[in-house]
Parts: C-alpha cells; structure tokens; sequence
C-alpha cells in the first residue's frame, strides 16, 4: 500500500489538502472519501489501509473548515461551497486515475454532502456508500436555541460555538474515544450560519429523493445518538417507491462511526462487498 498526501486548490483559492491510499497492484475501482464534521480525512486511515489491501484506490480531501485545510473553523458561508470542494476532489480523481471506475463514500456531514451532490451535480459514479448521514440530528435542539441562533447568524454569522458533541456517540470501542478527544485536529465548532445550511441540505436531500439516479448503499446504526437513523430510513423508503437502486442496512446497536465500531470488521466486508457487485 502506498500513501501520499497533497495539496489541491477550490474554486476560491482555497487550499485543500489532499490525501492517497493506493494498493500496490493494479486497482480495481478509486473511492472518494468524504469525512464528517469537525474531522479530517486521515482519521480514516486504518479504513483506507483496508479497501487499499482489496486493491481499490481511496482519494480524499479535508473540505474547508476542516483538518488541515484552510478555512474558518466551523463556518461556512453556503452549503454549495462544500460540494464545490468535492468537485476538486473529483476532477483530481479522474486526472490520476481516468481508465478506472470511482464511487464515492461519505460519512456523517459528509454523508449529506454526498447526498446532495450525486442528486445536483453530474456524475460517472458506479454507486454511493452514505453512512449514518446528518440528514436530522437523532436530537432537536430546544426553541429556544434555535430562536437564539437565528439571531447570532444575523448579526454575527461568522460566530462560533461548541457543538458539545458526546464522544462516547461515536463509538463502544473506548480507544477510539480516548484518541478522538486528544486529536488536535479535531474540532467542534459550529455557527448558527453553518448550523442552518446543514439543516436545510439535509431537507433538500430527503424532498429531492427522486433525483436519485446512481446505486446506493445507505447505512446506519439504530443506536446512533448523533444523527438520525429515522431520517436515513425515510430517504431509503421514499427512493425505494420511486424504483431507486438503493440497499439500506440497519447496524444493530452500533453507535455513529461504523468504521470505528467493535464490529468493523463486519462492517468492512459488507461494504466491499456492495462495492465490488456494483463493479
């Protein structure tokens, strides 16, 4: 396995970095990897080291905002912006590796990034592994705070608080935890700014279901405190009566990281698995 980390530029001039996990043959597929929020790519290391070793290709970037990237930390001004840094990922995708087929996976923030973007933008994808996406939070916030925020993002929308997310949500395995904790490059801060365009994506996402015109695989786990398995449900449901080729597999008792779970390992194979019938 080989690794390799760059550097791209968005469409603003923002720098991303950029990140390559190749299997030492001749690979069978590349994966776009989207991270979630307040996280970056390389905690996916262990995960890529895995796909890499079944011989597929792992591309990823730290979208703004994020890990070692530019950007103000828990802001973003409009919710395109994060699917114009995938663009960037993409086209660098095809640049490295143009003979190949890509999917694209994406997790958490990241799983409603790649949910918008395969339902708005053109794509060659042979399919798309969305897990635990933040379509709703498994959580609403109180009135109150949602009445206060819409005030802050009007007078001070580039204001950011903690996000107070519960590490023990991500996952039963207590080291991932611990590191999760101790990471300096993890961050939770979050403006009512950026807050509200994530909402709003997530509804666009489950009204726009129709769209829907490459395979998916949707994931959750049922346990999840973090982001809503309801909501993955009701995509799953609503792309299931319109004839979408969509699989959705419920994770009995796992927390929001499946990746990160106890049971990876099954995890893995039933995530390969999908992706190599899709080949």
């Amino acid at each position: 396995m080989n690794y390799k980390s760059t550097a791209y530029t968005s469409f603003d001039g923002m720098k991303l970095s950029g990140y390559l996990w190749e299997p030492k043959e001749k690979p069978k597929a590349l994966i776009n990897l989207v991270h979630g929020f307040g996280e970056y790519s390389e905690r996916y290391g262990h995960w890529a080291m895995r796909f890499a070793e079944k011989g597929f290709v792992i591309h990823a970037i730290d979208y703004r905002g994020h890990g070692k990237s530019d950007g103000h930390r828990g802001y973003i001004h409009k919710f395109e912006d994060f699917l114009n840094d995938i663009d960037v990922l993409i086209k660098e995708s095809e640049k490295l590796y143009p003979e190949i087929s890509q999917f694209i996976y994406g997790h958490s923030l990241g799983g409603n990034i790649v949910t918008n973007y395969i339902l708005k933008r053109e794509n060659n994808f042979r399919g798309a592994v969305i897990s635990s996406p933040w379509y709703q939070l498994a959580f609403s916030p109180s009135t109150l705070t949602i009445f206060f925020a819409r005030i802050i993002k009007k007078i001070f929308p580039k204001f950011t608080g903690k996000a107070n997310l519960d590490a023990k949500a991500l996952s039963h395995d207590k080291r991932v935890i611990k590191e999760y904790i101790s990471d300096p490059l993890v961050h939770e801060k979050l403006s009512p700014n950026m807050f509200f365009e994530i909402y709003n994506a997530g509804i666009q996402a489950l009204d726009n279901v129709d769209k829907l015109n490459i395979p998916v695989l949707l994931q959750h786990g049922n346990s999840d405190p973090i982001t809503s398995c309801k909501a993955s449900k009701e995509f799953y449901t609503k792309a299931e009566k319109l004839s979408r080729e969509i699989e959705y597999k419920e994770w009995e008792g796992m927390y929001h990281e499946l990746h990160n779970e106890l049971e990876y390992e099954e995890v893995f194979r039933y995530v390969v698995g999908w992706i190599e019938s899709k080949l």
